[in-house]
């Protein structure tokens, strides 16, 4: 009789953990299916649908910056914004070898530089974002070391990951079973989001916040990623633009470490043979009209900006 009970615990032990693991998997499977902010573009990466002639990467500003409808009526090419807010270099760089793992290479680049860009992040920045992917080699090796990275528990037991987030969790199952319409889909453009924002209160709390200015440490391994990533595209033959875009004029004295992120892109598009275009005295500095706030244009700031750089990019091909 006790053989028989604890056979009985076993099987129902069995079942239950088998479930759990299944459910796991629906709820991750649909997410990769998912069109809302944080997946689509992620989804159309690991599925094969960007397949750019032209990738545009950097942080928020590249992904709210540069449009791709208008790069590509420009430039009549197939483009894409890989641009991740938050993140710095070196989840931009993991992030495009992931876009190669899945995707043909691009022949060009836009690659958004920022004074702050070549430090290292010390979280991790909208963890939701990476759930469904968290067993890919190279987004782990890239979040090591963060606070907030996904350890082996989180990895390897079911639905842990998404103990605080069960509305994902649901939005997941239901996809997976492809029922229509309950979520929302992205308001994103292949990456790009135009932002109809008026000019709000963070440049305020930036000079309050730094009222001397801020210097941005260049991490030594972040460098050391960009001038490999800058040689890997020489190699294949894929054009770069490095592209300092548009900030709103009165916070440029704040950065004191400008002339050294000029220098490295300067010195970078001499040895590594692309070009290197400074957009911050450009005409749409000097206008608030076209910012949400120092470092962000709004839409139609962005949209002019994407017309103007296309056509840069146009004369250099």
């Amino acid at each position: 009789m006790i053989i028989q009970f604890f056979k009985k615990v076993f099987v129902l032990c069995l079942l239950l953990v088998l479930s759990l693991y299944a459910l796991s998997y629906m709820v991750d499977a649909g997410l990769r299916k998912s069109r809302n902010d944080y997946f689509a573009s992620w989804n159309d990466l690991y599925s094969s649908k960007m397949n750019a002639d032209l990738l545009m990467m950097g942080s928020s500003r590249a992904a709210f910056h540069v449009s791709p409808k208008i790069i590509d009526s420009t430039l009549s090419l197939n483009s894409y914004n890989l641009g991740l807010s938050a993140w710095h270099f070196d989840m931009q760089y993991a992030r495009f070898k992931m876009y190669l793992q899945h995707n043909r290479k691009p022949k060009y680049i836009i690659q958004n530089v920022d004074v702050y860009g070549f430090s290292k992040r010390a979280d991790v920045a909208d963890y939701q974002q990476f759930l469904p992917y968290i067993q890919d080699t190279i987004l782990q090796e890239t979040i090591r070391g963060h606070k907030g990275e996904f350890d082996v528990y989180q990895r390897n037991i079911p639905l842990l990951k998404y103990r605080n987030l069960q509305n994902l969790a649901f939005e997941g199952f239901f996809t997976f079973l492809n029922y229509p319409n309950l979520y929302d889909s992205t308001a994103n453009y292949k990456g790009y989001r135009g932002n109809n924002y008026a000019w709000n209160q963070d440049f305020e709390r930036f000079k309050k916040r730094f009222p001397k200015g801020a210097k941005y440490t260049f991490n030594k391994e972040v460098k050391r990623q960009f001038k490999e990533f800058l040689a890997f595209c020489q190699r294949e033959n894929i054009k770069v633009f490095l592209v300092y875009a548009p900030e709103y004029f009165e916070v440029q004295p704040y950065y004191k470490n400008k002339a050294e992120l000029i220098n490295l892109c300067t010195e970078s598009a001499k040895k590594y043979h692309c070009h290197f275009l400074d957009y911050s005295k450009d005409s749409l500095c000097y206008n608030r009209q076209y910012f949400y706030n120092s470092q962000h244009l709004n839409k139609r700031g962005a949209e002019l900006y994407s017309k103007d750089l296309g056509k840069k990019v146009k004369l250099l091909l």
